[in-house]
């Protein structure tokens, strides 16, 4: 049985995403596994990707071609519709006659009685182009943003009103770039420049990342998992902010550390591999199928002192009191500084979501706390660039817990700040990393020490 075309997988996809509210990652990689051609991949992730990212424009353009509201029409009539104009609108290598009549063939096959409505509305849509009705920009700031950045406005008013149009606008535009793909090479088993002779020599095209002695950026790889050295377990794909987390927490060789929000064990197998695979990780996860991602990873890079733990992170259960000398809460959060990299994202998200998850995260920094020993160091950090998640959690702590000081974060950091706040913030042991000031995922960073018992 022949696999769907590209466009009819994308298609599906987004039609599942949308009408199940399914993970649109999950599906990918899924569905991915069947197309053998790098082109076919690529083109699926690169339609679904940008029709994700840029619906609420899409959704914008194609309604002025609609007699009745797009969401009366069948889901996958709507994902069509979407693609076709993800197409006409941002592909500029494509011609419009070949994305519109794809799109009508793809109707012709499941939706057949909108094909025509399909091939009227994308013509026009190309006709127009740009050129649209946007909202007004000095009277509805929030809802422009929001229409022309596709970036649901409850989150753009948010952000302007913290930063003002210019630096939201950036971080809007910032989510809307392709992610680079960046990997950690596993020193256990071999140097960064060793790998990136390897990689080259199976045709990837690779890049050296400046800030974390580890990283690499990888390009025009196909499939990750099908890559030798990715079997052979010499890299694992993790965003360069991440990577910052274990060399701001610093474990070292023989010390005891505990992560309390392990999965899926890229910090946790990053935390190792600066111990050289000496002394013991407890790595504990509320969910069981997760520890398996964790045994899984660490045991094709070779990682030998994780000790999976099933537990919930606010209970840690057998973990014994000022027992640990490291340890990292890497917390659940909202999300929102890696909208660039999960591209449906910031579709499920709810601004109640940042009011009840303050609590959960600071609660379980709060039962993390109680394990660190004497002269033993708490990191905290998410990958968000809200402050209730950030530097609230940070602040409450702080003042419920005395016995705790801040750390300077640049004693750890792999690379130097440039920008003056940046300095400021970690010398009073915090930092905010945005994808449009630093290139990098949206993170945040918290190091603390106990002073006393």
């Amino acid at each position: 049985m022949n696999n769907p075309s590209p466009r009819q997988a994308a298609a599906g996809i987004l039609t599942q995403v949308e009408a199940e509210k399914a993970y649109a990652n999950l599906l990918l990689q899924n569905r991915l596994a069947h197309y053998p051609e790098a082109r076919d991949r690529q083109f699926i992730t690169m339609l679904v990707n940008g029709v994700l990212k840029h619906r609420l424009t899409l959704d914008f353009a194609l309604r002025l071609h609609l007699s009745k509201p797009l969401s009366s029409l069948p889901h996958q009539v709507r994902s069509i519709l979407r693609i076709g104009a993800w197409q006409v609108l941002f592909m500029e290598k494509t011609p419009t006659a070949v994305a519109v009549n794809e799109a009508v063939e793809l109707t012709k096959g499941s939706q057949h009685k909108f094909s025509a409505l399909v091939n009227s509305v994308l013509r026009q849509v190309s006709a127009r182009g740009w050129d649209l009705p946007w909202p007004d920009l000095k009277r509805e700031p929030v809802r422009y943003l929001s229409v022309r950045y596709s970036h649901p406005e409850w989150l753009v008013r948010r952000w302007w009103k913290r930063w003002g149009f210019d630096e939201t606008q950036a971080l809007c535009q910032a989510d809307n770039e392709p992610a680079p793909t960046w990997i950690r090479t596993n020193t256990l088993k071999v140097s960064r420049l060793e790998l990136e002779q390897r990689l080259e020599e199976e045709g990837v095209e690779t890049e050296l990342g400046a800030r974390v002695p580890e990283s690499l950026i990888i390009r025009e790889f196909g499939a990750v998992e099908k890559l030798q050295s990715f079997q052979e377990g010499l890299f694992t794909v993790q965003d360069e902010s991440s990577q910052l987390v274990a060399h701001v927490l610093s474990p070292v060789p023989g010390e005891h550390v505990l992560d309390a929000c392990s999965a899926p064990g890229g910090k946790t197998t990053h935390l190792a591999q600066l111990m050289d695979n000496k002394g013991l990780i407890m790595a504990f996860d509320v969910h069981s199928h997760k520890l398996n991602l964790i045994e899984g990873l660490a045991d094709r890079l070779g990682v030998s002192i994780i000790e999976p733990h099933l537990g919930d992170a606010r209970v840690l259960p057998g973990v014994k009191p000022l027992s640990q000398e490291r340890v990292l809460v890497d917390a659940p959060c909202s999300g929102l500084g890696v909208i660039r990299r999960k591209a449906d994202l910031r579709w499920q998200k709810e601004d109640l979501d940042l009011q009840e998850l303050p609590v959960l995260q600071l609660a379980i920094l709060e039962k993390a706390a109680e394990c660190v020993a004497p002269g033993g160091e708490l990191l905290y950090s998410t990958c968000t660039v809200e402050p209730e998640e950030n530097f609230e959690v940070a602040k409450a702590f702080r003042q419920a817990h005395p016995e705790f000081e801040p750390v300077d974060l640049r004693e750890g950091l792999p690379f130097i700040l440039t920008e003056e706040q940046d300095a400021r913030q970690a010398a009073k042991g915090m930092l905010q990393l945005l994808p449009h000031h630093h290139g990098m995922d949206g993170f945040f960073l918290a190091k603390f020490r106990r002073t006393q018992v």
